[in-house]
C-alpha cells in the first residue's frame, strides 16, 4: 500500500499532534501522523490523577489551542497560575511575579498532559484529511528525487515533500537519518509526582531553588500540587525508597512554610536530566521538532512552550509556501524558519540552561550572588515586566494564518 501525503509527521505526541492540527485547519492539506504507541484512550471519563505528569501552558500556547477551537475543551481541567514566588532555599532572595501587575488574568495553566494528549487525539480523529496510524513506526527512509520515502513497520510505504521528526529527545528516526546530538548531562533526577496540601493553593506556583537542584510546584485542579523535584542521583533515590510519610517531611522542609502541610502524595516517578540538542533542525526535507530538536531542563517549563512557538512559525511558514506554490520539502523555504526560530531558541535554551548551573551550586558566594539577585530582580519592574512577558510566551507571534 502507497499513501502520498504533503507533510508525513513521526511522533504523535503534543508536538506532533499540536502541528497536525495546526494544519489540518486547511481541508486540501493530506496529513500523515505515525505514532509508535497506542492512541489514547478514546472513550470513559478521566479523573484527576495523581499519577501524570503536568505542564504549564504559557498564554502563547493557550492561544495556539484557542485558535484550534480546542481551548474550551481543555481549559476545565487547567488551574491558573496567577503567582510566582520564586526563592532560594536558606536564603534571603525573593522575587514575585504577580498576574494583576501583569494585566492578564493568568501568567499560565497547569494542565495534566494526558488530558491535552486526550483532547488533541479526539480533534484529531474528527479532521478527515489526517490519517493517525498508531501504533506504528517508520523503519526507514528515503530521498527519492524531490521527495522522502518512508517505509513502516506494517510493509506500508508513504511518500510526501516534508518529513517532521518529532518523536522525542532519544529519536530513533533522527538518529536513522544521521543527525546526532550534543547531550549534557546535568547529573540530576527529577522526582515528579503530585501532593495535597491541607490548605488551598490560591493559584500560586513555588519556584524554589535549593543546593541540590530546583524544586517546582505548581497549582492543580482539585487543590493538588504538581510536583518536579531535581536532585543529585543519590539523594533522589533515597526519596523515591522512602515512605509517602518520610517523602511529604522531607518536601515541607525544602519547600519551606509557604506551603504548609502536606496530608496526600501519589506514585513518585523519576528520570535523569540532560540538556539535548539536534545538530540540525532541518534539511531538505526534513524538519525536527519539539524534544527531537532540543530537550530542555524543566525549570521554568520552557521546553513545550518554546516547541510550540516553533510549531506556529513552522505552520505560518508553510502556509505562505504553498501560497507561492512553493514545495515544502524546500531548503532554502526550511532556512527561512529556522531563521526566524534561532533568536528565540538560543535565548531560551540559554536561560533555562544558566538558570540550572546557578542555582544548583553549593558555593556559598554563588549563594549571596542568588539572594542578591533575587532581591534585584523583584525591584526591577521593567526586567520583571520583561521576564514575565517572555515567560508567557508573548516574545513571539503565535497567530496561526487564516484558512480561506
Amino acid at each position: 500500500m502507497k499513501s502520498i501525503y504533503d507533510i508525513l509527521i513521526i511522533g504523535g505526541g503534543l508536538v506532533g499532534a499540536s502541528l497536525a492540527a495546526c494544519l489540518a485547519r486547511d481541508p486540501a492539506i493530506r496529513i500523515g501522523v505515525v505514532e509508535k504507541f497506542p492512541p489514547p484512550q478514546q472513550d470513559g471519563d478521566f479523573h484527576p490523577s495523581y499519577d501524570a505528569r503536568n505542564t504549564a501552558l504559557a498564554n502563547g500556547t493557550c492561544h495556539v489551542f484557542d485558535q484550534l477551537g480546542l481551548w474550551q475543551s481543555l481549559r476545565p481541567h487547567a488551574e491558573p497560575i496567577t503567582t510566582i514566588d520564586i526563592t532560594n532555599q536558606g536564603g534571603f532572595g525573593r522575587a514575585v511575579i504577580r498576574a494583576e501587575e501583569e494585566r492578564v488574568r493568568a501568567l499560565g495553566y497547569v494542565i495534566e498532559n494526558r488530558w491535552i494528549g486526550k483532547i488533541l487525539y479526539q480533534h484529531l480523529r474528527s479532521c478527515v484529511n489526517v490519517d493517525f496510524r498508531a501504533p506504528a513506526e517508520v523503519t526507514a527512509l528515503h530521498y527519492e528525487q524531490e521527495q522522502m520515502r518512508a517505509t513502516l513497520d506494517d510493509g506500508s510505504e508513504v511518500r510526501t515533500p516534508l518529513v517532521v521528526i518529532a518523536d522525542g529527545a532519544q529519536s530513533n528516526t533522527r538518529q536513522m537519518l544521521g543527525i546526532g546530538a550534543q547531550i549534557t548531562d546535568y547529573e540530576q533526577v527529577a522526582i515528579v509526582t503530585a501532593v495535597t496540601p491541607d490548605k488551598p493553593h490560591n493559584n500560586i506556583a513555588l519556584e524554589r531553588f535549593t543546593p541540590t537542584g530546583p524544586l517546582a510546584i505548581l497549582p492543580q485542579t482539585e487543590n493538588r500540587l504538581g510536583l518536579t523535584w531535581c536532585h543529585d542521583p543519590h539523594t533522589a533515590q533515597q526519596l523515591m525508597e522512602a515512605s509517602d510519610d518520610e517523602f511529604l517531611r522531607a518536601l515541607e522542609q525544602a519547600a519551606g512554610s509557604s506551603i504548609g502541610q502536606l496530608v496526600k502524595v501519589g506514585k513518585r516517578f523519576s528520570y535523569p536530566l540532560s540538556l539535548t540538542l539536534a545538530d540540525e533542525q532541518i534539511r531538505p526535507n526534513v524538519v525536527v521538532l519539539g524534544n527531537a530538536a532540543h530537550g530542555l531542563h524543566p525549570v521554568a517549563g520552557q521546553g513545550l512552550n518554546m516547541a510550540m512557538r516553533d510549531v506556529a512559525v513552522l505552520v505560518q511558514t508553510l502556509f505562505a509556501a504553498r501560497e507561492r506554490q512553493q514545495s515544502w520539502g524546500d531548503f532554502k523555504l526550511l532556512q527561512r524558519y529556522l531563521q526566524r526560530r534561532n533568536q528565540d531558541q538560543f535565548n531560551t535554551i540559554q536561560f533555562s540552561d544558566k538558570l540550572t548551573q546557578l542555582f544548583s551550586n553549593h558555593n556559598p558566594w554563588l549563594s549571596l550572588l542568588r539572594n542578591s539577585g533575587l532581591v534585584l530582580f523583584d525591584t526591577l519592574q521593567g526586567t520583571k515586566r520583561f521576564v514575565a512577558r517572555y515567560a508567557m510566551g508573548r516574545s513571539v507571534s503565535t497567530q496561526l494564518p487564516e484558512v480561506s
